[in-house]
């Protein structure tokens, strides 16, 4: 569905009702900034919950540490860049010095029809947890 929407390519937005209802607490919508931040425009309920506030506007600088952080910069790079999804297993300690560990999928979307600059990021949901 979500190519279909695109005619091929990363489509240019993503309407939630055309998503199942219950991915919706896992899924983000973060915004490049460039190559060298992202930062959360719109976050769901799950991962509000469980930092326990609002995520929008949230740099990627403020999840993580430099080599984390520039990992995740890297890996929304490459898909803005290839306007093909990734879907990998990430591991890391916050920066707050918490493990995590998650399966997520990021998906290219062009909002101005040209470039990709936004990222809809998918966690799968029995793998997101807090970190004990």
């Amino acid at each position: 569905m979500f190519w279909r929407l695109g005619g091929g390519r990363a489509p240019a937005a993503v309407d939630a009702l055309d998503l199942p209802i219950k991915v919706l607490p896992y899924l983000m919508l973060v915004d490049l900034e460039g190559t060298d931040d992202a930062v959360i425009r719109l976050a769901g309920t799950a991962a509000c919950d469980i930092y326990g506030r609002e995520l929008r506007g949230t740099s990627v600088h403020d999840f993580f540490g430099a080599r984390d952080a520039q990992l995740v910069l890297d890996d929304f790079q490459a898909v803005a860049q290839s306007e093909i999804p990734l879907l990998t297993r990430r591991r890391y300690v916050s920066i707050n010095g918490k493990p995590w560990s998650y399966v997520r999928l990021l998906l290219p979307i062009r909002p101005e029809g040209t470039a990709v600059t936004r990222i809809l990021k998918a966690l799968e949901p029995s793998r997101f947890r807090a970190p004990l």
